[in-house]
């Protein structure tokens, strides 16, 4: 008996090294498997935007002041996932697929599909929570202002207020943006809502404005915006910043238009607003 032991405690001393080394390869093999389909970067972010003023100075400024981006209702932004990947040989990370797939496809406009190359950086905006984003951008007054304007207080020089207390809340759905590593091109393709209203003092007009996909063809909740961004050339053969929009589609509606007064002189409604551009951006 105590033979049958010695001999049964050899083998399992003697088969330990091999039991060891199966189980560290199936943990080696599942880890593998694991980080192959975890490749990439994930962010999952909250936040809450607020910028006392952006200004861009040619001669004269143009100033947005008041900025702010958060949830609704004071929350803050966030269900926001980012993730990133950059393409290897033969990657196909689905980019536009991942919309479909979010949406539905009866409620999506058209947008192009983007092919995914080896050397690709792809940015993606998704919620963790599988609802879109739900957003607030708010802007104090957009204003023109001298030349002699202090920086940080544009508005405050007494120049003409173009908008003013724009609130917008918003969804956002799924977004993309492609880097082309090789043609020094990028694509966005975006998919949102938004609802607000603005006020117009420098020709004394407010309305209540909605950007979004909610009658007509391809009905949902989400407009369309698709574009390319990089370098082109103007007529002169100069490089310049090109943004050819492929895309924007929507309903748009203006309600409520006021020139002045309590009575509004209407609404106008856009339904199937289909919006394609090339813009050539440069100097003069």
């Amino acid at each position: 008996m105590k033979g049958l032991k010695k001999i049964a405690l050899c083998s399992a001393v003697a088969l330990a090294p091999f039991a060891a080394n199966a189980e560290m390869t199936a943990l080696d093999d599942s880890a593998m498997g694991s980080v192959t389909g975890q490749a990439g970067v994930t962010i999952d972010l909250s936040a809450n935007v607020s910028i006392g003023e952006i200004a861009y100075q040619d001669q004269g400024f143009l100033a947005l002041s008041g900025v702010s981006l958060t949830g609704q209702a004071g929350s803050d932004l966030d269900d926001i996932r980012l993730t990133i990947d950059v393409a290897g040989d033969g990657t196909d990370l689905g980019n536009t697929a991942m919309a479909s797939a979010y949406l539905g496809a009866d409620a999506l406009p058209t947008h192009n599909d983007v092919a995914v190359d080896d050397g690709d950086l792809v940015i993606s905006l998704r919620s963790q929570s599988g609802n879109p984003v739900d957003f607030n951008l708010g802007i104090d007054s957009v204003a023109l202002g001298g030349s002699g304007s202090t920086i940080g207080d544009v508005a405050g020089s007494g120049g003409t207020v173009l908008v003013s207390n724009l609130s917008l809340d918003g969804l956002i759905g799924p977004v993309d943006i492609v880097i082309d590593g090789s043609s020094n091109n990028m694509n966005i393709n975006a998919y949102f809502n938004a609802d607000g209203n603005i006020d117009m003092p420098f020709i004394g007009t407010s309305f209540d404005l909605y950007i979004g996909n909610k009658r007509g063809g391809g009905a949902g909740p989400f407009a369309h915006a698709q574009a390319d961004v990089g370098v082109t050339q103007n007529a002169a053969g100069e490089d310049v910043l090109g943004v050819n929009v492929t895309d924007f589609s929507a309903d748009v509606d203006l309600e409520n238009i006021n020139t002045g007064g309590t009575a509004s002189i209407g609404s106008l409604y856009m339904t199937d607003l289909v919006v394609t551009a090339d813009m050539k951006i440069y100097g003069h």
